[in-house]
């Protein structure tokens, strides 16, 4: 009987990555606070895309589903080549020019690759970005907050199963998700769930069948004018504040309907074994 996520073969594998990357990277919650209040942390406005042709090229845009696999490590990738946490402009820097080949490629509805294109990307990337170090720092916290907790996170568990982190506790396990306060972002994690999946070895795409029974959302304010109990901001960056995240992770172990029991998990099996049916981890897609 599997009593934590570690006990998954496959799945643990991803989690090994993670574990070493954060090892590699050695940040105390303080110390990435400081990072991002200096002053070339501070995070770019949004293009404002104007006239009803870009507005159009910025609906294509978004509805790519993915980059590419460069895409989709881009963070992680930068995380190791840099040493330390990429600037937002870093992070777009790298990102542009990994869409610009990959949209060259594919042109998706048979749009070129033009500045109206690369803005709306860089408004993507801008999004993703703040994603990524709200998700850094959320696990960073979590780790300091329950140090006896299991606080764990791959890209299998992100593009495959649809969830940014799993916390293990002494009888439950929570599936969590992290998202902006926004209409926009509700209804993209909505639509997410039914999202997911790779290609296996011979090159054909295999969907992968999420389920979101029991998952918890821990949502942040992203605008630094809002007063929030939630969310603190450095330098526009929105982070979940201790005192709330600490409370909303008791609130979840409390209630029986939030996660599920240890015990050999029907979510976790079916994840092991599609990883080791089919995925070539550089191929997922989310």
């Amino acid at each position: 009987m599997k009593q934590s996520i570690t006990e998954y073969p496959s799945i643990a594998v991803g989690l090994g990555e993670q574990k070493e990357l954060l090892a590699t990277l050695d940040l105390t919650v303080d110390q990435l606070e400081a990072v991002l209040a200096q002053p070339e942390y501070a995070l770019q406005p949004h293009n404002v895309i104007n006239g009803k042709h870009n507005q159009s090229i910025m609906h294509t845009v978004e509805r790519v589903t993915g980059f590419g696999i460069d895409m989709g490590s881009a963070f992680e990738a930068l995380l190791l080549t840099l040493g330390r946490v990429p600037t937002q402009q870093e992070f777009n820097d790298y990102c542009l020019s990994v869409a610009q080949i990959f949209w060259e490629k594919s042109k998706p509805e048979g749009i070129a690759w033009d500045d109206a294109v690369a803005q709306a990307v860089t408004n993507r990337n801008y999004r993703c970005y703040i994603s990524q170090v709200v998700e850094l720092h959320c696990t960073l916290l979590l780790k300091e907050l329950f140090p006896d907790r299991g606080i764990y996170s791959s890209d299998a568990l992100d593009n495959l199963l649809g969830v940014d982190l799993v916390v293990e506790t002494e009888t439950k396990r929570l599936y969590l998700h992290i998202f902006k306060d926004s209409k926009y972002s509700f209804l993209a994690f909505r639509k997410k769930q039914y999202r997911g999946g790779t290609k296996d070895s011979n090159g054909k795409f295999r969907k992968f069948n999420r389920n979101f029974d029991g998952d918890k959302v821990l949502m942040y304010e992203g605008k630094p004018e809002s007063s929030s109990e939630t969310t603190k901001h450095i330098n526009g960056m929105p982070l979940f504040k201790a005192e709330w995240l600490g409370n909303q992770l008791i609130l979840f172990d409390t209630f029986k309907q939030f996660g599920e029991p240890l015990e050999d998990s029907k979510k976790l099996e079916y994840l092991d074994n599609f990883l080791e049916q089919y995925v070539l981890p550089a191929e997922m897609e989310e």
